[in-house]
């Protein structure tokens, strides 16, 4: 799933981002469906989806999040953005729209089960209850959270009202290593701590990454190994010493801080074998990427 991510309402205009970083709202909706009609595919298998992703209240006009919403509905695709991150989030949509951030949504037409929403923290138990009924999902990223000390997810009160709950590791600027089972980890720890130790086991992170993340992409084919699922494989080897004595494989895999996988198989094709992506260079991959974060911070 690959979004295509928007910004039109710069700092001149009253948003966030610079105005360098924006497009104004035709360029986006022209540029949005011509990557639609080229790359998404919504047959059973598909390799590639795409997502509609104006950034967030912050960063986009009302028009922008009513037409993307539309534009989805034609082409069938997903909506995503980021909601209920910050309390100074709240704050924003109150000044600026009068509106608590899911009113803002609801109004423009995103209270639906194609939309699934980063972080979903700040929400009240009404507003939660609204979420569910509609069927929006939540991606969960526990790591970005407890780094940015954004907040607690609301994750099993989300489940129970009826919204999928997935997980992700969110951006770089606020996961360094990006490692969704080391979220996985996370996830388990903070929701623990949250609800009780009996109230959140491994088995129930695993899910929000797997089951929980294909509903949140409107997935019924991927997330589960079962028969007429895509034949999607993470393998772990349990040699290392931070295993050792583990009696649950998959227990010892979250809790022992499982972080690299061993093979990796999608859709029936051998993706990593013994650790390394295949048909990646990671040592010239890793240079390049070297040399542009210096470039980024001015130290070349």
């Amino acid at each position: 799933m690959i979004t295509r991510g928007s910004m039109s309402l710069s700092e001149r205009d009253g948003g966030l981002p610079p105005e360098c970083l924006t497009q104004d709202d035709d360029t986006i909706l022209e540029d949005s469906e011509r990557v639609l009609r080229l790359f998404h595919d919504t047959a059973p298998g598909a390799m590639v989806q795409i997502g509609l992703a104006p950034c967030s209240p912050f960063n986009v006009t009302k028009r922008l999040m009513r037409e993307s919403a539309a534009l989805a509905e034609r082409h069938d695709c997903r909506l995503h953005t980021h909601l209920g991150e910050t309390l100074d989030e709240d704050r924003y949509c109150l000044e600026l729209f009068g509106q608590r951030p899911v009113e803002y949504l609801e109004e423009v037409g995103w209270m639906t089960g194609r939309t699934w929403l980063a972080h979903g923290i700040h929400f009240t138990t009404d507003e939660i209850a609204r979420l569910g009924r509609a069927g929006v999902g939540v991606c969960h990223c526990p790591t970005s959270n407890m780094t940015l000390a954004s907040g607690q997810c609301r994750t099993c009160e989300l489940e129970a009202a009826g919204s999928p709950v997935g997980l992700g590791v969110d951006g770089s600027a606020s996961n360094d290593s990006s490692n969704l089972m080391e979220g996985v980890r996370h996830a388990l720890m903070i929701n623990r701590l949250t609800y009780g130790a009996e109230a959140v086991s491994h088995r129930d992170a695993l899910r929000w990454a797997t089951e929980g993340s294909a509903r949140c992409l409107g997935r019924s084919d991927i997330g589960r190994i079962a028969a007429g699922c895509e034949a999607d494989l993470a393998l772990f080897t349990l040699d290392e010493l931070r295993f050792s004595g583990a009696h649950d494989p998959l227990a010892a895999l979250v809790l022992c801080g499982a972080h690299r996988a061993d093979r990796v198989m999608v859709a029936g094709r051998w993706r990593v074998l013994d650790g390394r992506p295949l048909g990646s260079e990671t040592g010239r991959l890793r240079e390049e990427h070297s040399r542009l974060a210096r470039h980024l911070f001015g130290t070349v």
